[in-house]
């Protein structure tokens, strides 16, 4: 950077003027730059009498220094102004540029000094600030122009213009931009009011070409959710035929609190999805953008915390049922429905009291209601209840949709379908075990760690202390469990599996646990063990016979990284 005092040797300046011109040009330098973050000290600097030639550490990112420090200049400079009489205020002409320099015995050298100190002089930058009110003259070279300037809309290259450089030897141009002129609106002619106002485009046109070839041609199933974890679900699910259209419909929205626009992060979410050359294509223009709009460390952040798109990502449906607390024929039914396999928890689809032999067809119309706004996803849906106990035995595997056609069908056909405990999603001291468990299932899903009811009563021990037992994560129960435990005399099974964390409880209303064993052996024994449970019991039931048993096995599986707050706002999802 080379800087130079305008009109130091006017004739009106006295030289005790020109001493505090020069004194008052290296305080109004060294708080600019620390305005800017830079340390003054930590400069190489050389007088040049009326100016100054400062090398700004290489480590000090140049866009930075384009966009803060023509403002903190003029700031300092109106400052220092202010308590001087006329003949010693200062204006400031600045030169930029950047390149490899050496230092001999006598100070810095190269070509790339030479050059800045000759664009400062250049005589359309000092005619201009001359007749100007301007209080600084900012002149980039055209590399430092092309390479920094225009690269970052902060710095608004197009509020430089291009001047001619015949200096000496020398012969080119520069570009010039005036600081710190009158911004009176007095002087400035009204806005007719039938204008519209000018909104720059995210990219200029002629800036797309490589990014509309890359993105026009892929597809992918999960394009919907790519554009609303883009706008954090502020835009609703919708299908495109292509990236690149979704790409342009994303361009309108603004960038949320860090700053990184929606459309642009959606391409670096399409670049992660699709891999490859085109991936690493995409990504190299994502973090050239970001770098222009100087928001390169929110993007690092959100990859740091960013999970990524499931291989086989599942959405939720969630009801949450319990009884009335006055009328036993009522209950109130609150639903969750998730647009997004990361997006928990979603909203609250409203609290509704209606009497439980309503219940499957309320269901029903919340099912039709959300599948209209899934209609663009290609993602399989798993159906969870939450159920207190007193009702835990409702058919659910039987229940059916589309009652309203005449030929109702049945959920199983098209999703997973389990049960949960509203129990112990509201006793948030069970949480801890009930966590512990659930990871410890993650890391060894064998089968054979779900114990059978039958098989403790001819021990010892009680259900509550085998089930302490750290090697179970499940239970096989005798009989379905009672609306409320019956006796005191001995511990209650699903009490017990509850506090002790087991994620999965498993029963049937005719069979007992050793006639459910071979069954839950058989869908838990596959490559995934319990985890493929949920799944593996809808494809059994779907290939069974009439008596076959899982087609009344009720599996509660409980997710402890799926809860909820139950009083938290409502909203409509089918507006959403």
């Amino acid at each position: 950077m080379t800087v130079d005092i305008a009109d130091f040797t006017n004739d009106s300046r006295q030289a005790i003027h020109m001493t505090d011109v020069r004194d008052g040009l290296y305080d109004v330098l060294k708080r600019a730059l620390a305005g800017v973050g830079i340390d003054y000290e930590e400069c190489e600097t050389e007088d040049r009498g009326d100016g100054a030639l400062i090398l700004i550490p290489a480590t000090f990112p140049k866009s930075e220094l384009a966009d803060k420090l023509p403002d903190r200049l003029v700031t300092e400079i109106r400052r220092f102004n202010s308590t001087r009489v006329p003949e010693a205020r200062m204006k400031l002409r600045v030169a930029v540029h950047s390149g490899d320099i050496r230092k001999d015995t006598h100070g810095w050298i190269g070509l790339p000094v030479n050059l800045a100190f000759r664009i400062l002089d250049a005589h359309d930058a000092k005619l201009a600030l001359r007749h100007s009110d301007g209080l600084l003259a900012m002149i980039a070279s055209d590399h430092f122009y092309t390479e920094v300037i225009m690269q970052d809309p902060g710095t608004a290259p197009e509020s430089y213009r291009q001047i001619e450089v015949l200096i000496k030897s020398f012969k080119g141009h520069a570009w010039l931009r005036l600081h710190g002129e009158n911004s009176d609106m007095s002087h400035h002619p009204p806005i007719a009011e039938h204008d519209e106002p000018v909104v720059l485009p995210l990219n200029p046109d002629e800036e797309l070409k490589d990014l509309h070839s890359w993105l026009i041609e892929i597809e992918t199933p999960h394009l919907p959710m790519l554009m609303s974890r883009a706008t954090r679900s502020a835009v609703p699910t919708q299908r495109f035929g292509s990236a690149w259209e979704a790409y342009r419909h994303l361009e309108d929205f603004n960038a949320g609190p860090d700053g990184v626009p929606p459309a642009i992060l959606f391409v670096e979410l399409v670049a992660r999805e699709v891999g490859g050359e085109i991936g690493a294509r995409l990504t190299e223009w994502v973090e050239q953008n970001v770098r222009k709009l100087r928001r390169t460390s929110a993007l690092e952040e959100q990859r740091e915390t960013r999970l990524s798109v499931q291989t086989e990502p599942h959405l939720h449906l969630m009801f949450a049922i319990k009884l009335d607390s006055i009328d036993s024929g009522k209950c109130i039914l609150s639903f969750w429905r998730q647009d997004d396999p990361l997006d928990w928890p979603p909203q609250s689809g409203g609290v509704h009291e209606l009497s439980i032999n309503d219940l499957e067809y309320r269901i029903d119309e919340m099912i039709i209601q959300a599948e209209g706004a899934w209609c663009d996803q290609a993602v399989p849906v798993t159906l969870e209840f939450l159920m207190a106990r007193p009702l835990l035995q409702l058919p659910i595997y039987s229940w059916r949709k589309e009652h309203s056609s005449g030929d109702p069908r049945p959920l199983v056909l098209d999703y997973t379908v389990v049960i949960r405990s509203l129990e112990r999603m509201q006793t948030k001291h069970w949480h801890r075990p009930w966590r512990v468990r659930w990871d410890s299932m993650l890391e060894n899903p064998a089968v054979e760690r779900i114990h059978s009811v039958g098989a403790s009563r001819s021990g010892d021990n009680p259900i509550d202390v085998v089930l302490s037992d750290s090697r179970w994560i499940g239970l096989i129960m005798d009989e379905p469990p009672s609306a409320r435990p019956e006796s005191r005399a001995a511990p209650d099974p699903l009490t017990a599996a509850l506090r002790a964390g087991l994620p999965v409880i498993l029963w049937h209303p005719s069979a007992t646990s050793e006639n459910l064993r071979p069954l839950v052996d058989r869908l838990g024994g596959g490559p995934g063990g319990v985890l493929d449970l949920p799944e593996q019991r809808r494809a059994a039931h779907l290939s069974a016979g009439a008596d076959d048993l899982v087609r009344d096995l009720v599996v509660l599986w409980d997710d402890p990284h799926r809860t909820f707050v139950f009083d938290q706002p409502s909203s409509n999802p089918a507006g959403r």
